[in-house]
């Protein structure tokens, strides 16, 4: 070999080879190959697959070229092209490739390309030189050849089983006729020539010779397996010269002369050797055609005639050769010449025996006696009994069938005496039992009574028949190798028990012969049957003389039908007083074999009631004695006598196994024998302690010595463990039937403290029955973790020793741990047999679920603190690893994709397990693994999830899971997985001008694990459709990234940014909605679970899109706050939420405008699920009686333990339920008589009625219909309910649906085919399918109730502040929101319907659903109004909903969830009625109408709310909606009868002492304040003590506030102004009854007299503020709230309602009279300064501070004035857009104002209403100082005189005249805004309450200047001229303030005597 240059050729980039270099793997081609069942044709993608590789399936290895110059120099180019493929060469690799290119002698370029391969499938970094990338490459290399030619051998298999109807259009038979065609056959002749005479590699390192020599001896082998299938499916026929080649190769392997013993140096090679001097026999035999010879012979075919492919010279010179051969000198050449004897004698045995005299010469008994002398029959033995037979993956099948066609054929050559002395008899039925054991197929040929070839085998099976029982061994022996499969094992059931007689010895005497000819003789005795003691032959009994045995002594085979399977169980009965155990294994080892392929043979072998009937003849020799065997008791006998012999483990475990079988059909019968039996000696007393409430004892749980003894015997003795074998599976067997008792959990921890924990310590014999038993056991223990939900006392158990048994988490561990790199040491590891490497990986897979299985349920019945299995779990001190460290490296094992689907999903679970231990980040960031450790994991990753192909989609799905739970928590773990590079790596890995760079990345484990979920994204539309599953686990990754926002902000830029990544997102959304009968539950070729993902997949979508609104708008938030400090320097730019590919906000403005109403439409209607509830119930009733009725007589059948105690259970309450009484005596009435017979005949009438109710026929009242309502309440099937095991659920509540699969293993359905309940099984499929479909509705509504209520969020978002000024962003068409309003509310309905049906136990998402449906439907409300027509719908819906709610007796959390939502849609319903009734717009009749049906159905609604006001929450909403129904839609007459008879009023004004419930007692004073507007009302809170509530309340109020532990709660001092309310409007109502005046005392007492500083606090007049254009002024400012003023109206309200009262008033105030004036006139002055002007600088602080408030600073002005107080509010204010509480900002801003900027501050709704209620107070303070006036006016008027000194303060004419320029004028402004419409109702009763106010102020002043004796102002009466002018003219065409006007005008002509005196001038 030339020197490898130092440098690489740079003056050349790009070379060209030979395209035959290039090679893909083989691997993968194998596995689809395997993958590809063998019962059904190629798919075209294989097809194809094949076609592309048709050159190396022909030459198959010779295609791999010898090292050359032209491809040694091309490694120097920067890249190559073989044919059409691009290599792109790497200099790191270049040394390598050269080195191994050496070693293996295999061309460099493709030698690259198995480097190459090497790194990608073994993960391992470019760099790395020998002895790892050395060692990989030559393994890969040697499997990949091998797999090559293993690709031939899977065609050829695969043509073979294809059934014989379809061969001739089967595409894997034209494959193989194709390879045939084109010469497969000699090519592989010639290369397996080749092999055997090449020479040997020199200079090779001898563990690299080793290699070479055992994986040339593995070719070999696969070539002849090749060829043997060729000849064995006759694809090709070999003739003589072929057979003399062959013959002439298996003559060199055999003598020595071939170089193979030179190849020998290993236990490996020396055994392939072996294997191949096998395969040439064989191959030699099957080309001898000894089945065509068989065939001819039965056909009577001569040889010219017939088809072999032989000529007789032929013939000769193959006898030559075989004549050659010696077996005395070669052992191995014994085999080969005894064949070619049995040859030779078929052919000689062909009829026209002169055309073969020219064979006559030969002495083919000859080579019988060579072939005898050396023992060539024990060589076919040993050859059925090696490992090639057994264990390998060669044609085996084929083999035995050439085996089996040999010595078919020396049976039909040989005579076989059954006298034969030696052990040639017992010889061949060894091999007769070898060959068939284990081969099913070959079985079934020879119960076919067409298969000649198995005839003379049959034959000799017969003539063993005739002498059973006899000879029992040797039958019994031959029977249970036949009985292999289900229809051989009955057959050969068949064959026993149809015998027609029975065979003993018999003594002749002259007597005896019927017939000397015939030899029939005829016993005068009775005569015992041989080897069965008890059973007798009657008398009188003829029979047929088979031999004689001596002189006088004969076997007879006598005329007496007997069953051959009664004798053999009787004989087995027997045996527990006998030692026969020979006889017994045998037995025993049929009846296990026949048992365990036939339930049916099963069945009938346990007979009636567990007994089989056994016919025997009385003492008399006449009658007949009717005898009994029990098969089961007599096992469980068998099992407790064998004793611990070399046969004994092995008896037990066949007696185990067949106890286990008859267990799973009578379940309850045998679970009672076996208890009875103690089968197992356990010694209940060594558990005395106690018995506690679960039931269970409490001791040492052992098991006695005996078995554990065996166990090992077993171990030690027997191949494969059976004992061990056996009691674990008759342990499973025991834990599936249900039943819970002292022995079956002694049997279940002895599996897990003993045999787990210490079974890797015994000595096995066979060493890959320690991974045997290590599987069994540990399914076991999974079977115990399964059963948990359904049994209790287990679950008790299990948990407990699970959990806490250290012991049991070693053993587990140390299967798990074991890592990658322990697995691929031993896949090289000469010293571990592939079984056993098999072995290891199956038990991790299930160590794997075990976990899994143990971590789904971790938040569930956790203790405080972790259980030693958690702890150990999340441990870094775990041995032998950290579990997480091996869970981790086993996602790299690419060998057993079942391991990776494994270690993900006990990841994802370890994940969310040490987030929830809660340990450090620094400790646990990254499960303490190294960078090495975490590069490998990421690379594992990014491979799995790089294989698009459908193989592996279940591996794909659960690496997306792990990411999730990753993401979710552990997201420093994800980024460290992820690595900081993947930003900027995402745009170059296809740069072209970067080749070399990207094909490193591609070769050094620089993955981009974003990339790649990336193009899953990009196939989402595909994915929606055709694997909506797998989509999901994306969308579900995504979510959580999303979710974290700005922890995983670098990655969410990077996908964001990606081309078309929103476009592909959303398509699930756009696409589903223009096609929405995809989604359709009623489509029947769509499975249920489908569409249930398609549901999720658009769920999570929206979630995504919901957090994307939400984030940007929270940057969009930022960046403004930024823009708006001014101080800030550099403000970054961040553009995270935009895309560069598709706008977000164009989705939107189609998906609100288009999709979204078809989604709403869609999502909101749910199936009416009462039929299929109802059916699914009713029919698990009908089974349940018709298992009632099957049970009656003790014959549980098939049922568990479990089931069969319930129905028990339940039959004995329904029998005892009076109805049944009733029903009995009706019976008994009509002449039946009590008893079981009446019991069965009601239960069969009943049955007959519950069908009846399936096909449509209602049961009429009675006590049928009693019964079934109890059946169906009886919650028969609630255990079988479980929680879904798919994880789409995660983000709504658990979905619960039947386990099907378990109520299948109860109810023993499968075995039902096989007793008398075959009949019964049509109504156990009924009820099965009516649970299928409740499953597949609930997994659907469930589905759609994840969508309803993401897109419920998502429209959220999408109107989230749809006020602002982009609009258009998304937001939805009202016409599109009213037409959806209409179609939820009927779904509303529906589903309230159906829930009513369903009460009082609903399904819960049933509640669920309609708490959703409620939600949208509230949504939808605030952003369109509801018609008319379509509210009072829904008030009827809705009452009925909270009707229903109400009588729920589960699910009461969610009930009160959905009754929340009811109420506040309610309320959101009322309210809107309301505002209509306000609106000035006039009603249409039917509208009228309709209004009046909604005035009834509130009224209706009352009595449902007034029992919704618990809880508190439901008690507000309630108590609002009851408050707005009496007060804007009733009369007092109509709805206070009802308030009054089912309000509990006496609890609410109790409840309002209740300080912690602030915003309840608010509620409730509100509603009492509507409540005391009426005189009953008001008596009714007299009556309930309400006045001394409220006054113990305030016992400690002080200054306005509640001094209490609600004094910090911001709504605590509404209380007061409230109660005061209510004081007043109590007064006001009682009018003039006998209540009203002690009313009064009492609240002047006790709330005026007491509460002096309160009173005073509140009538405090606030500050008007001034700033006079200066740039500083203060920065605190008092400032006041609308609330405050409120509680000031209300204060001033009560003082003006008790002033009425004057003597009492005027007797309780006498003190405080002034004081109260002044502060009356004070605050009445403060109110006239509004005439002040904003420009001066004046403005009033009132900040919105409530929600409501502040919803009302967003809206318009509704007055649209700005004179008086309507000009300065809206100043006060200003600055809300930047802060709330920032009072010195706003003062600022203030300062800035000027002239001309007044337009800086609009005004809006809410500085609307404090103007407004300032304007109240003025009214009611001009009212309290009129009624003071007229009070004094009426004093003086008594006495004559005023009297100065006394007469109260009134205000100055300067107050009055303020109060009345602003009156007139905003009346004249607002007045000539409306001159050319109706005043609007608001502003009609704004212009009433000024003129009012007007008017009073008036009134004041005339009376101030008739007291004073003063005259107007100078200038007053000008000012008040045009004011009036102005006034009158604006009122002009207003009707409504005609009045007000005309009671104005009489004033002023009193006080301005000549200001109306012409009045022409104001018309």
């Amino acid at each position: 070999m030339a020197s490898t240059p130092s440098s690489f050729d740079q003056t050349t980039s790009v070379k060209s080879v030979d395209s035959s270099l290039w090679w893909d793997s083989f691997k993968l081609l194998l596995s689809e190959l395997e993958n590809s069942p063998l019962s059904s044709d190629f798919p075209p993608s294989l097809i194809n697959k094949l076609r592309d590789n048709r050159a190396w399936l022909l030459d198959t290895v010779s295609f791999f070229k010898p090292p050359n110059q032209k491809s040694r120099d091309a490694l120097n180019a920067r890249q190559v092209n073989v044919g059409e493929h691009k290599l792109i060469i790497l200099p790191e690799l270049r040394e390598a490739t050269l080195k191994i290119s050496s070693i293996l002698c295999l061309d460099e370029i493709q030698t690259y390309i198995l480097v190459n391969m090497s790194i990608k499938q073994n993960n391992l970094p470019g760099n790395q030189m020998v002895p790892e990338l050395l060692n990989f490459a030559m393994l890969q290399y040697y499997i990949e050849r091998q797999c090559l030619l293993k690709c031939p051998r899977q065609i050829l298999m695969h043509a073979l089983y294809i059934h014989d109807d379809y061969k001739d259009d089967s595409s894997a038979r034209k494959e193989a006729q194709d390879l045939i065609s084109k010469g497969l056959e000699q090519r592989l002749l010639s290369l397996l020539q080749n092999l055997m005479s090449r020479g040997y590699p020199e200079n090779m390192d001898v563990d690299i010779f080793t290699l070479w020599a055992e994986e040339m001896l593995i070719e070999e082998n696969l070539i002849l397996d090749i060829i043997f299938l060729l000849y064995y499916e006759s694809y090709s026929v070999c003739n003589g010269k072929q057979w003399k080649q062959f013959c002439e190769l298996y003559e060199g392997a055999i003598s020595g002369s071939s170089n193979l013993e030179k190849l020998a140096v290993s236990s490996e090679a020396v055994r392939s050797i072996y294997h191949l001097r096998l395969q040439l026999l064989l191959i030699l035999m099957e080309t001898l055609d000894l089945e065509s010879l068989l065939q001819m012979i039965h056909d009577e075919k001569p040889f010219s005639e017939g088809s072999i492919t032989f000529s007789l010279r032929d013939i000769q010179e193959m006898d030559a050769h075989i004549s050659a051969l010696s077996a005395f000198e070669t052992r191995e050449a014994g085999p080969l010449i005894l064949t070619w004897a049995v040859f030779l004698c078929l052919v000689l045995s062909l009829p026209r025996k002169e055309e073969n005299s020219i064979l006559m010469e030969i002495d083919h008994l000859g080579y019988l006696r060579q072939a005898f002398e050396v023992g060539s029959l024990n060589y076919f033995l040993e050859i059925l009994e090696s490992e090639i037979m057994n264990g390998s993956d060669s044609p085996v099948a084929g083999y035995r069938s050439v085996l089996r066609t040999f010595v078919s054929s020396f049976i039909a050559s040989y005579e076989i005496s059954l006298q034969l002395e030696d052990n040639t008899l017992q010889l061949i039925l060894s091999i007769i039992c070898k060959i068939y054991q284990g081969e099913e197929s070959l079985c079934t040929q020879f119960w076919d009574k067409d298969s000649f070839i198995d005839g003379p085998i049959r034959c000799l099976l017969c003539t063993l028949e005739g002498e059973f029982p006899f000879r029992m061994a040797e039958l019994v022996r031959v029977l249970s190798a036949l009985c292999e499969g289900a229809w051989p094992a009955e057959c050969v059931y068949n064959f026993l028990n149809k015998s027609v007689g029975v065979s003993s010895l018999f003594q002749l005497s002259n007597g005896s012969f019927i017939d000397e000819v015939s030899l029939i003789v005829q016993t005068n005795l009775l005569l015992p049957i041989p080897k069965v003691e008890g059973l007798l032959v009657p008398c009188k009994t003829r029979g047929h003389i088979v031999r004689m045995i001596d002189g006088n002594t004969a076997l007879v085979r006598w005329e007496y039908v007997q069953s051959g399977m009664v004798l053999l169980i009787w004989r087995l009965a027997q045996s527990l007083y006998l030692d026969s155990s020979g006889e017994d294994l045998v037995i025993l080892e049929l009846l296990s074999r026949i048992v365990s392929f036939n339930m049916a043979a099963c069945y009938s072998l346990m007979g009636t009631g567990g007994s089989l009937h056994v016919k025997n003849p009385g003492l008399d020799g006449h009658t007949e004695a009717n005898l009994w065997v029990n098969v089961a008791a007599t096992i469980c006998s068998f099992i407790k006598k064998t004793s611990s012999s070399h046969n004994g483990p092995l008896m037990m475990s066949m007696s185990i196994g067949i106890l286990a079988r008859m267990l799973k059909c009578y379940p309850s019968c045998i679970l009672e024998m076996v208890l009875h039996a103690n089968i197992f000696d356990v010694d209940l007393r060594l558990n005395p302690l106690s018995i506690h409430n679960d039931g269970l004892s409490r001791g040492s749980w052992m098991l006695p010595g005996k078995l554990v003894n065996m166990l090992l015997i077993d171990c030690e003795h027997n191949d494969g463990c059976p004992l061990t074998l056996s009691v674990l599976d008759f342990t499973m067997q025991l834990v599936e039937t249900g039943a819970e008792n002292d022995i079956i959990l002694s049997l279940v921890i002895f599996s897990l403290q003993y045999v787990l924990v210490n079974h890797e310590h015994w000595k096995y014999r066979v060493k890959q029955a320690r991974w045997k038993v290590t599987l069994k056991v540990l399914d076991v223990v999974k079977k115990c973790v399964e059963s948990v939900p359904y049994m209790q006392k287990l679950a008790v158990l299990v948990r407990n020793v699970l959990l806490t048994d250290s012991s049991i988490h070693n053993s587990l561990f140390r299967v798990s741990s074991t890592t990658t790199q322990a697995l691929e040491k031993l896949y090289v590891n000469r010293l571990y047999e592939p079984m056993e490497v098999e072995g290891l990986e199956l038990a991790i897979c299930t160590s794997l679920d075990i976990l899994f299985c143990m971590l789904s349920d971790i938040f569930k019945d956790l203790p405080p603190s972790f259980s030693v299995f958690h702890q150990a779990l999340v441990s870094s001190s775990t041995k032998p690893m950290p579990v997480s460290t091996a869970t981790i490296s086993l996602m790299s094992y690419f060998h057993n994709p079942n391991i990776q689907i494994g270690a993900a999903k006990v990841l994802s679970r370890l994940f969310v397990l040490a987030d929830y231990s809660q340990l450090t980040v620094t400790e646990n960031s990254c499960f303490g693994l190294d960078e090495k450790q975490i590069a490998y994991f990421r690379d594992s990753i990014f491979n799995i999830l790089s294989d698009h192909s459908q193989r592996n989609q279940e591996l794909v799905a659960s690496t997306f899971r792990v990411l999730t739970a990753i993401a979710s928590h552990q997201p420093a773990f994800l980024v460290a997985v992820v690595g900081s590079k993947e930003g900027t790596e995402l745009n170059h890995a296809n740069d072209q001008t970067n080749l070399n760079e990207a094909g490193t990345k591609s070769l050094i484990s620089e993955v981009n694990i974003i990339e790649v979920v990336m193009q899953y994204v990009m196939k989402s539309t595909d994915l929606f459709d055709s694997n909506p599953s797998m989509l999901l686990t994306v969308i579900n990754l995504l979510k959580v990234l999303w979710q974290a926002g700005s922890t995983f902000s670098m990655i969410l830029d990077i996908m964001r940014n990606s081309e078309n990544f929103w476009k592909q997102l959303s398509n699930c959304i756009t696409k589903i909605a223009t096609t929405e009968h995809n989604l359709s539950e009623n489509e029947s070729h769509l499975d249920a679970e489908k569409v249930a993902y398609r549901y999720q997949c658009q769920s999570g979508t929206m979630q995504i899109l919901s957090y994307e609104l939400f984030l940007q708008k929270k940057l969009s938030h930022a960046e403004v706050l930024a823009k708006q400090n001014i101080k800030s320097r550099d403000i970054k730019k961040t553009d995270g939420g935009k895309t560069s590919s598709f706008d977000l906000k164009s989705f939107l403005a189609s998906f609100s405008k288009g999709s979204v109403g078809v989604l709403i439409n869609s999502y909101s209607s749910r199936e009416n699920d009462k039929d299929k509830h109802h059916h699914a119930k009713v029919a698990a009733s009908l089974l349940c009686v018709h298992v009632m009725e099957n049970v009656k007589d003790g014959d549980a059948g098939s049922l568990s333990v479990s089931l069969f105690e319930k129905i028990r259970v339940l039959e004995r309450k329904l029998t005892d339920m009076a109805a049944f009484k009733e029903l009995v005596a009706q019976y008994m009435q009509q002449g039946y008589s009590e008893g079981k017979e009446l019991h069965s005949l009601i239960l069969s009438d009943l049955y007959y009625h519950i069908q009846g109710v399936l096909e449509g026929r209602e049961i009429g009242p009675g006590s049928f219909k009693v019964l079934l309502q109890y059946l169906m309440e009886s919650k028969f099937l609630q255990i079988y309910k479980h929680k879904y095991n798919e994880d789409f659920f995660a983000q709504t509540k658990d979905v619960y649906v039947y386990n099907l699969s378990r109520l299948r293993v109860d109810l023993g359905l499968d075995m039902w085919d096989y007793s008398k309940w075959k009949s019964s099984k049509p109504v156990a499929e009924k009820m099965f399918s009516s649970l299928q479909d409740v499953n597949h509705m609930v997994l659907l509504a469930s589905s759609k109730l994840c969508a309803l209520k993401s897109l419920i969020t998502f429209l959220s978002m999408i109107g989230y502040d749809s006020n602002e000024k982009a609009k258009d962003n998304g937001v939805i068409p009202k016409q599109l929101i009213m037409s959806c309003i209409d179609n939820v509310s009927q779904c509303l309905q529906d589903t309230i319907d159906s829930l009513s049906l369903l009460t009082p136990n609903p399904p819960e998402d049933v509640v669920d659903f309609l708490a959703a449906q409620a939600e949208l439907l509230l949504y939808l409300s605030r952003n369109a109004s509801f018609s008319i027509p379509n509210r009072v719908h829904i008030l009827k819906s809705l009452g009925s909903g909270l009707k229903t709610l109400s009588n729920l007796t589960s699910y009461i959390t969610a009930a009160n969830e959905t009754r929340k939502l009811l109420l506040l849609l309610l309320l959101s319903l009322i309210k809107s009625s309301c505002s209509n009734s306000e609106s000035d717009e006039p009603l249409a009749i039917e509208s009228i109408e309709v209004l009046s049906d909604q005035s009834n159905i509130s009224l209706s609604l009352l009595p449902i709310l007034c029992n919704c006001t618990e809880p508190a929450e439901h008690g507000i909403l309630s108590l609002t909606i009851i408050d707005l129904i009496l007060g804007g839609l009733l009369t007092p007459k109509t709805w206070f009868p009802i308030i009054q008879k089912n309000l509990p009023l006496r609890h609410f004004i109790l409840k309002v002492q209740d300080k912690s419930s602030i915003p309840y007692v608010t509620r409730i004073l509100k509603f009492l304040l509507t409540l005391a507007r009426v005189r009953e009302g008001a008596e009714m809170l007299l009556t309930a003590t309400f006045l001394p509530c409220i006054r113990e309340l305030f016992s400690d109020l002080s200054d306005g506030r509640i001094i209490s532990s609600c004094e910090n709660t911001n709504e605590a001092w509404h209380l007061w102004g409230l109660c005061l309310a209510v004081i007043t409007a109590m007064i006001q109502s009682l009018g003039d009854s006998r209540f009203c005046s002690d009313t009064v005392e009492y609240v002047l007492a006790n709330f005026v007299l007491e509460k002096v500083n309160l009173i005073s606090y509140y009538l405090s007049a606030p500050e008007l503020h001034y700033d006079h254009g200066k740039t500083e002024v203060r920065t605190r400012k008092v400032r006041t709230s609308l609330h405050s003023l409120r509680e000031t109206e209300y204060t001033i309200a009560l003082i003006c309602e008790l002033s009425k009262h004057g003597n009492s008033w005027a007797k309780a105030v006498k003190e405080m009279g002034s004081d109260l004036r002044e502060r009356v006139i004070h605050l009445l002055g403060f109110v006239s300064r509004g005439r002040e002007s904003p420009e001066k600088g004046a403005y009033f602080l009132c900040r919105p501070v409530l929600k409501e408030e502040l919803d009302w600073y967003k809206r318009p002005s509704f007055v649209g004035n700005r004179s008086g107080w309507f000009g300065l509010t809206p100043i006060g204010c200003c600055g809300l857009e930047t802060t709330f509480s920032d009072v010195s900002s706003s003062c600022k801003a203030i300062a800035l104002v000027t002239k001309n900027d007044g337009a800086r501050f609009p005004q809006t709704e809410f500085s609307d209403t404090v103007a407004v209620e300032i304007y109240h107070l003025a009214f009611l303070l001009l009212e309290f100082l009129c009624l003071e006036a007229e009070g004094a006016v009426r004093r003086a008027e008594e006495v004559g005189f005023v009297d100065l000194a006394h007469f109260p303060e009134l205000p100055m004419p300067e107050i009055l005249h303020g109060l009345q320029d602003q009156g007139m004028t905003i009346v004249a402004e607002l007045c000539e805004n409306s001159r050319s419409k109706q005043i609007p109702f608001k502003i009609h009763g704004l212009c009433i309450m000024l003129l009012q106010i007007t008017e009073m102020s008036l009134n004041l002043e005339f009376c101030v200047l008739q007291i004073c004796g003063i005259r107007p102002v100078l200038g007053r009466v000008d000012d008040i001229s045009k004011s009036v002018k102005r006034l009158l003219k604006g009122a002009e065409g207003h009707a409504c303030l005609k009045e007000p006007v005309r009671s104005l005008k009489n004033i002023l002509s009193f006080l301005y005597p000549g200001l109306l005196q012409n009045e022409a001038a104001y018309s």
